[in-house]
Order: C-alpha cells, then structure tokens, then sequence
C-alpha cells in the first residue's frame, strides 16, 4: 500500500470517528433529571400564630 493511499484511508478514518463522535453527542452519560414541578400554596407557609380550628384557611384541603 503506497503511502498516499495509506494517508486517504487514516484521514477518511479520522473524519468518520470525529462525525461518529459528534453525532452520538460524545458522552455515553445521561443528562441530569428534570427539576421537579414548583408547587406554590397560601398553605405552605409557617403561621407564627398559633389558628383556631374553625379559622383556618387551608383546613380539609
């Protein structure tokens, strides 16, 4: 094999393992997992003052 074929054929090798790497995002690892959805509520909240039963916005809910 003559040394310019030699050459052809190292650098179309090249080429293909570079488009293999790129194209396949060149890591075998997942990405990290989705935040979890926010929730916001009125009732989330600490009360410094202790409520009654009866006043209680979020009670039963």
């Amino acid at each position: 094999m003559s040394r310019r074929i030699w050459a052809a054929a190292t650098a179309g090798l090249a080429l293909v393992v570079a488009w293999a790497v790129l194209a396949g995002g060149g890591s075998s690892e997942p990405g990290p997992p989705p935040a979890p959805p926010r929730v916001y509520s009125s009732c989330l909240a600490a009360d410094t003052e202790p409520v009654s039963a009866a006043d209680d916005p979020c009670g039963g809910r």
